[in-house]
């Protein structure tokens, strides 16, 4: 979208699908109320920055803000993401699908070497998490709890509770996570 043309009506989507006022996205972004009517509307062309305002206080990605609307589809390859990497690179994560504050979520693919013992301190702001082992075996340690998740098992928990993830066996685990926020 190179003259912003999409922007004003992909903001205005956005922005009702989150159930948001004018005012609510104004109070989120620091971008005036009238400046967003504005640029809904197609009246005005905002800077890079004005977008990037509005981008970071509605929680989604810039590329996401001005993006095609007419694309249904984006095929993507986990050859081409750049995945993070902790616990001396154990565990391996890649953003399958970033969040996006319409859907309320966001998946991730990860790889927990053997050996791994990851701990993730509670999700403040998100409300649970699903896991899905697709190969190996993975335990989820959840407060004071242990659960085995074996290939082809899932679980799904409250984020916000303290929870670390260990992978005793000698084959890596392959898993899918899903977290949603509130």
């Amino acid at each position: 979208m190179d003259d912003f043309s999409a922007l004003g009506e992909k903001l205005k989507n956005t922005r009702n699908k989150m159930g948001l006022s004018l005012s609510e996205v104004s109070s989120r972004t620091g971008v005036s109320k009238t400046m967003l009517s504005q640029i809904e509307r197609s009246e005005s062309m905002p800077t890079i920055a004005t977008v990037w305002k509005i981008a970071n206080g509605l929680k989604m990605k810039l590329e996401t803000l001005l993006g095609n609307s007419n694309t249904l589809y984006d095929v993507k390859s986990i050859d081409d993401m750049i995945p993070i990497k902790d616990n001396d690179g154990r565990f391996i994560i890649y953003s399958i699908f970033p969040f996006s504050p319409t859907s309320g979520f966001e998946v991730f693919y990860g790889i927990f070497k053997p050996g791994c013992n990851y701990s993730n301190p509670n999700h403040e702001n998100s409300s649970t998490e699903q896991l899905f082992v697709s190969q190996g075996e993975l335990e989820l340690v959840v407060g004071k709890n242990t659960y085995s998740i074996k290939a082809g098992s899932s679980i799904s928990f409250d984020s916000r509770e303290e929870h670390r993830y260990i992978n005793p066996g000698e084959v890596d685990a392959n898993v899918l996570i899903i977290v949603n926020y509130e």
